[in-house]
């Protein structure tokens, strides 16, 4: 698996992080298969072409951490890909049906010295996950679980939200487990707190997703 690098992609108008990889192949994941086993060095950088692959950590109890939410265009693991640690610690699952690209850190870094707007992209995701990172420590530092949940959701809403009607729909495949293990919480602490919130009318489900039915009442119910 290559990056292409010749110059007529790179003066293409559709820039696309997607279009500087070779499509020759593509590996396919189910719901819930292990894409990179955080215990393993990986065997290469994924690009993702299709669907969500959620990042996370274990504790020593076995309790999941959930950190990152990854989708179309995204690199991972992208530590590792830019001369990180060998072992990441951090295991990656596909959210849905997952396709994504497999390509060699060197043929990455190569890619990267021919071409500033590909270095520019990643460099982009790179601050996008410490922007991640950072927001996460600061919905940790809210003492109730429904101040936890409800800036958990302005963050998915922020970064998967699309206007839908008069309600955002965050076009990510996330559950409650999913929110409850992004804020250190037990899926039946988090599940009570989104309870309350659907009965006060603050979020609701769009064909399976969440969705805010009103962002501004949901901003004012965080302080």
């Amino acid at each position: 698996m290559t990056f292409s690098e010749s110059s007529d992609i790179v003066e293409r108008q559709d820039k696309n992080i997607i279009s500087y990889f070779s499509e020759s192949q593509t590996i396919a994941f189910s719901y819930g298969e292990t894409v990179i086993n955080g215990l393993d060095e990986p065997t290469g950088v994924y690009l993702i072409k299709k669907g969500f692959v959620k990042s996370y950590s274990t504790s020593h109890d076995g309790h999941a951490n959930l950190l990152q939410i990854h989708t179309v265009g995204d690199l991972i693991p992208l530590p590792w890909s830019l001369d990180g640690t060998n072992i990441t610690g951090l295991f990656y699952e596909a959210m849905d049906d997952v396709e994504v690209i497999k390509s060699s850190k060197d043929k990455l870094r190569i890619a990267m010295g021919n071409n500033m707007w590909l270095t520019q992209e990643i460099l982009n995701q790179t601050v996008n996950v410490i922007a991640v990172y950072t927001r996460r420590i600061q919905i940790l530092e809210f003492r109730s679980a429904r101040g936890k949940v409800i800036a958990e959701l302005l963050l998915l809403a922020d970064r998967f939200g699309t206007l839908q009607g008069n309600k955002i729909v965050i076009k990510a495949p996330i559950t409650h487990q999913d929110i409850a293990d992004s804020i250190n919480m037990n899926r039946e602490t988090a599940s009570r707190a989104l309870g309350r919130l659907f009965n006060e009318g603050l979020v609701d489900q769009v064909d399976h997703l969440f969705a805010i039915s009103n962002m501004d009442k949901l901003k004012l119910a965080l302080k």
